[in-house]
């Protein structure tokens, strides 16, 4: 008697379930079909769709499954011709935000970018897979922006709670990891990391490459076609064309000229 019970207890529980998921996917569809679909879009399903806000999938763009996109309240996501949105990725607009991909920009499997304040993507730039572009700080929020042909590497960190400014052509190598907000150590608090937070933005000048594992420091910025090595922790400025390297990283243009 008791495996019966537990037998009509458990049939309850699945067909509860069943119809719960069942009703959601109903909602993601009617999200989707009250949406602007370009000609030629190309949907994977389940597609996730929540939220009030307003979804464009311009012509050729294509959403593959389970990927999710968040909508709050006069928040705005676009994703451009021929754009592509890789499995599991999770795109998300707080409120009154706009997150715009250019044409045939691309956010690989498993990455999140979440925003309030605004993203743009211009035409052809990429987020690799496993990547996290998101405020790490409660109550902080900035912009990131992603110049013409740039790609952030596999598992990558950013920390949009300030600016993030990356320009064209720009390369970021897989685990790098960009912070723009900081905690003042020297506060009297139980913790070092609860003290007082201060923000910087991060600019990336067009055409830099940035090694794997480096670490960006708030408030830096990266000249225009200069080359961080692998493994770096960047703390102030990088001249425009310099290669700089090392904990903190300096400038090895002269040890290499010297050498």
């Amino acid at each position: 008697m008791r495996t019966l019970g537990n037998l009509a207890k458990i049939t309850l529980l699945m067909i509860k379930h069943v119809i719960s998921r069942f009703s959601r996917f109903l909602y993601w569809n009617l999200r989707l079909a009250q949406s602007s679909l370009g000609h030629g879009v190309k949907i994977h399903f389940p597609v996730i769709i929540e939220g009030n806000g307003l979804l464009t999938i311009g012509p050729g763009a294509e959403l593959m499954k389970r990927v999710t996109i968040g909508l709050s309240a006069g928040s705005s996501v676009v994703i451009g011709a021929g754009s592509k949105i890789h499995p599991e990725t999770n795109i998300h607009a707080g409120k009154d935000t706009t997150i715009l991909l250019g044409q045939k920009c691309s956010v690989l499997n498993h990455s999140v970018v979440r925003n309030g304040k605004g993203v743009e993507m211009a035409d052809g730039s990429s987020v690799s897979t496993y990547c996290n572009i998101f405020p790490r700080e409660p109550g902080y929020d900035g912009r990131f922006i992603m110049g013409e042909g740039s790609n952030v590497g596999d598992h990558t960190i950013i920390d949009t709670s300030d600016d993030v400014i990356i320009g064209a052509q720009v390369a970021l190598g897989p685990f790098d990891i960009i912070y723009t907000h900081d905690h003042n150590y020297k506060a009297d608090t139980l913790a070092a990391w609860k003290g007082g937070v201060h923000t910087g933005k991060v600019i990336i000048e067009d055409g830099a490459w940035v090694g794997a594992r480096v670490v960006l420091l708030p408030g830096v910025t990266i000249g225009r076609r200069a080359i961080v090595a692998a493994g770096s922790v960047v703390t102030k400025d990088v001249k425009p064309g310099d290669i700089v390297g090392g904990i903190p990283a300096k400038s090895l243009i002269k040890v290499q000229e010297n050498g």
